[in-house]
């Protein structure tokens, strides 16, 4: 059976394509390219501890504004 290739698209760069899968951002739950989507360290307010979390380079933008 042959994989099904959807298409996407990154919502920061608009890059659509229908090769791989894009990468969905923990925080604002959109698509993103590799280009635009890193790990970051996010602190969960329930137990106190940090995470590791695919965030893209939009919502770490809003979050440094906000602080």
């Amino acid at each position: 059976m042959e994989e099904e290739k959807s298409p996407w698209m990154c919502h920061v760069c608009d890059r659509f394509s229908t090769i791989g899968a894009g990468i969905v951002c923990s925080e604002c739950y959109k698509l993103a390219c590799s280009d635009h989507i890193t790990t970051a360290t996010i602190l969960n307010d329930e137990s106190g501890l940090y995470e590791l979390k695919m965030v893209c380079v939009e919502c770490q933008f809003m979050k440094k504004i906000n602080q």
